[in-house]
């Protein structure tokens, strides 16, 4: 393997939204054997981005389901934007269904949500809302790289993924990202196309990345490696993966298992 690639909630961090000591040691000897490390997650740039501080490496970073891709520099070298008509046609459509959302641009900073949509102050510490009130605030919504849904209720979660992928499933990334989220992107935007597009600026076969996911925005990126592993007690370890970590997210389970097959 010359790449190891790791979702970030559920995976890579624990319960706790938090990067292990003995998974950064991991990672930091793993980079020591010459081989490349990166994060492909959900979140945006400014959350991931912490992650990648606390870890103190200089790695690859796949954002917003792969919307934004930056280089171990931190700088932006690829992104796939959902065109303004887009966002306004869904958002349009999310509003006369009540459906709640959080819209995100590119900037990792800033995001877009209904004016009386409640925020978790955790949220607030990294990123600027903009509250949407009317149809006129709609028509003026930019181009944005990913909406998320969240739906605490399971059943309910899979009806609205089925609403919206009966009206646009021609034009839009449709996945359930953990039990209560919902991610919809630019058609042809995934973390597989993030980690390709890695992998082809590295020149590394995709046999030789191994991968490490747990939801079903996992799931390409997964079928696209070499060497796909599943987090125990998972969504994805109930697929068709023959590689599952013997410990949880919560138990350093992507460390351990890097550990053993590497020998480090």
């Amino acid at each position: 393997m010359k790449l190891v690639v790791s979702d970030l909630d559920g995976t890579l961090l624990n319960d706790d939204s938090e990067v292990s000591n003995e998974t950064i040691q991991a990672i930091k000897r793993l980079k020591e054997n010459g081989i490349e490390f990166a994060i492909a997650t959900g979140r945006s740039f400014n959350s991931a981005n912490k992650i990648r501080k606390k870890i103190g490496l200089e790695i690859y970073l796949i954002c917003n389901n792969g919307a934004n891709i930056y280089n171990k520099d931190g700088q932006l070298i690829k992104n796939n934007v959902m065109p303004a008509e887009l966002i306004r046609k869904v958002i349009k459509f999310l509003t006369e269904n009540n459906i709640g959302y959080f819209a995100f641009d590119g900037s990792g900073i800033n995001f877009y949500v209904p004016a009386d949509m409640e925020i978790d102050g955790e949220l607030l510490k990294e990123h600027i809302p903009h509250y949407i009130k009317n149809l006129e605030d709609i028509e003026n919504l930019p181009a944005l790289e990913k909406i998320l849904i969240i739906e605490e209720d399971n059943e309910k979660i899979y009806e609205v993924k089925d609403l919206i992928h009966k009206n646009f499933n021609d034009e839009l990334e449709i996945v359930i990202s953990a039990d209560d989220c919902l991610d919809l992107n630019i058609k042809g935007c995934s973390k597989k196309g993030g980690v390709e597009y890695i992998s082809q600026e590295l020149e590394i076969n995709p046999k030789e990345i191994m991968a490490f996911g747990d939801s079903g925005n996992d799931y390409k990126m997964l079928k696209f490696v070499g060497h796909p592993v599943a987090m125990k007690d998972s969504f994805m370890a109930k697929r068709d993966f023959e590689n599952k970590t013997d410990f949880t997210n919560d138990e350093s389970g992507v460390a351990k298992y890097l550990q053993k097959y590497f020998n480090l």
